[in-house]
């Protein structure tokens, strides 16, 4: 494989009167680990390249320093170079990504090319790795050098990157437990503000922050036994320089760098080194709590007891409930932001413009909630990212006329998995919003006595979890059976677990990263013999630890209404539905109440889709 087949376009080019506080902002609001250096932009002749590393250089936030001064020459790649090449270059220099030219005669500035890049065109080639697990790559060599606790000061970290071309240092609670905490990187110096150690318009040198004030918290980890392609994935998809390695104990033991995982597809494992059987991430949960995927069709039909599907509309159109404003935050605003207008506003849902003012969707709750299952600890790294509300932002938004009945709204949001419908005139033009919220009010003042909460509920064990079910098992498994309330039940209702609520859990604390909880079982050593034996076990945050406490019930014979209400004034999305005997029998949620809904108007699709062919096929004859 060539460099030609899978390099790629700069996003930008510099020249050497260019000043490094310009370069820096460059590299902060494009994420680019590569930018050229051109003599002249109009024959884009190659004289050098700048990195991270270089973007550093400057310790104070006002400098006269110029791209020139510390530009990097080499390893230049050629657009005919093997990608086995292209990698020992960058190995041997200790980047992690190069610019490249058309030849070494005339240096024209074609492309770039980092590691990452080198790492997902052998993947998507679909080559399968010589070297299988962590272990067989992982780097040990000069650990010690990449520990350092939270209060090591910054300038000697920053001199760890400059000097040493260290690619990360790894955070750790303290030497003697070598429990990673964080990361930091020359990415979180160039993204951060709070590392300049210099002042320019004064002779010394003020007080170095500590590395707890620049470094990044939550950090992936891998093991020994972890495959390389698992880690593959996670480079690739997060562009990550390196993940620590850790044990049983979760002590960091090495190192998996980009180049690392190069090597496996490349090279294969490290000399001496054994392999180990690979151990397949996330382990499934229990076969009783498998999650199988389902369709919005199928989700229609999950109802504890069915009843007749009522045939004529209820008569509530979407003009008549429709919010005539929402609150609004723009594209470039932050995903704090957003939480901040949500609670001020006391609000699940806002709608998102564009830098002209033009609505182009909107943000909820549940959306961040995917964010939260979907990213993990990238979530809660970029809370204040200005772009990270492009990546939840709901595009496709049903659009619906005034006199739309509720049932095709709520059929049409299910359908797109949408909360929020937009009402249009008839030139398309946005002049109401429909939310679920809005949707079951109205099914509230209307529909007393017309159905029974074991009607319309979640059946059996698919709206239950238990109160140590992962947080990501509990997200998933709302994901995929269309719910936004889980009830959680060990054999005593617990409580509830609300979309509505989720978004706003403390998933970190400040001092000590990403909240854990420590599970311990007490066995017996030997049989027959008294308990003494314990099973530590330190897992993220389970399902009880964002579980809504509540002692309120429906029974399943309840009408439908007094849930309703009983989510109303207890704000959660859901309530635990029981028998006559006080037994669990699943949970009634927002989500439900859509369906109930969205199935009349399937009927009626259905109604008139077969007089339509019916009437076909008369004419045909």
């Amino acid at each position: 494989m060539r460099l030609w087949e899978i390099a790629r376009k700069p996003k930008y080019v510099l020249t050497k009167r260019a000043l490094l506080t310009y370069a820096r902002s460059l590299f902060r609001e494009s994420g680019e680990r590569v930018i050229p250096v051109v003599r002249d932009t109009r024959n884009n002749r190659l004289v050098g390249y700048l990195t991270w590393i270089e973007a550093i250089m400057v310790t104070s936030q006002k400098s006269n320093m110029t791209v020139g001064e510390v530009v990097r020459d080499k390893p230049v790649l050629v657009r005919d170079m093997d990608i086995r090449e292209a990698y020992e270059k960058m190995v041997e220099e200790k980047v992690w990504g190069a610019p490249v030219v058309n030849n070494l005669q005339e240096e024209r500035l074609e492309a770039v090319i980092t590691m990452r890049d080198i790492i997902k065109a052998l993947r998507d080639q679909g080559i399968a790795p010589k070297a299988e697990s962590v272990a067989e790559v992982m780097t040990k060599e000069g650990l010690e050098e990449m520990l350092v606790t939270p209060d090591e000061r910054v300038n000697r970290v920053w001199s760890k990157f400059v000097y040493k071309a260290l690619p990360a240092v790894i955070v750790v609670r303290s030497k003697e437990e070598p429990i990673p905490v964080g990361i930091a990187t020359p990415k979180d110096f160039v993204d951060s503000g709070r590392w300049f150690f210099h002042r320019e318009s004064e002779a010394h040198i003020v007080s170095p922050a500590k590395i707890k004030r620049v470094m990044t918290r939550g950090v992936i980890v891998a093991t020994p036994d972890t495959p390389v392609d698992v880690v593959a994935d996670i480079m690739i998809k997060h562009d990550f320089t390196l993940l620590p390695v850790v044990d049983e104990k979760g002590h960091v033991i090495g190192v998996v760098t980009q180049a690392d995982i190069a090597r496996a597809y490349l090279e294969g494992a490290k000399p001496g080194r054994v392999p180990v059987t690979v151990v397949r991430l996330p382990k499934p949960v229990e076969a009783g709590e498998r999650i199988t995927y389902i369709t919005s069709e199928r989700a229609l039909e999950q109802v504890a007891v069915t009843k007749p599907v009522v045939e004529e509309y209820m008569g509530v159109r979407a003009s008549e409930i429709a919010l005539e404003e929402m609150p609004a935050i723009r594209i470039t605003d932050t995903i704090e932001h957003a939480r901040k207008e949500m609670l001020r506003r006391r609000t699940n849902y806002l709608i998102v413009l564009d830098e002209k003012g033009e609505i182009i969707g909107y943000v909820s709750k549940w959306s961040m909630l995917k964010a939260i299952a979907t990213e993990g600890p990238i979530w809660r790294r970029r809370v204040y990212d200005r772009f990270f509300i492009d990546y939840i932002l709901v595009k496709e938004v049903p659009k619906v006329k005034p006199d739309t009945p509720i049932e095709q709204v709520a059929y049409e949001m299910l359908n797109k998995g949408a909360e929020v419908a937009f009402v249009v005139d008839e030139e398309g033009a946005i002049i109401g919003y429909i939310t679920k919220d809005v949707i079951v009010e109205a099914y509230a003042r209307t529909q007393a006595g017309r159905a029974l909460v074991e009607n319309i509920m979640t059946p059996g064990r698919i709206g239950v979890v238990h109160p140590h079910h992962s947080l990501h098992h509990v997200i998933r498994k709302m994901q995929t059976f269309l719910l936004d309330a889980l009830a959680v039940y060990d054999g005593e209702i617990r409580g509830v677990v609300s979309a509505n609520r989720l978004p706003f859990v403390a998933y970190e604390d400040a001092t000590t990263g990403i909240k854990t909880r420590k599970l311990i079982w007490v066995r017996k050593l030997v049989k027959g013999a008294a308990r003494l034996g314990r099973y530590v076990k330190v897992l993220p945050l389970v399902a009880i630890d964002v579980t809504v406490p509540l002692k309120v019930t429906v029974n399943n014979r309840d009408d439908v209404v007094k849930a309703v209400e009983l989510m109303k004034k207890h704000n959660v999305d859901g309530i635990p539905v029981v028998d006559s005997e006080g037994r669990l029998q699943g949970i009634v949620c927002k989500n439900d109440i859509l369906r109930e809904l969205a199935r009349t108007a399937r009927l009626k699709i259905e109604v008139a889709r077969k007089k339509e062919e019916k009437k076909r096929k008369e004419v045909e004859a």
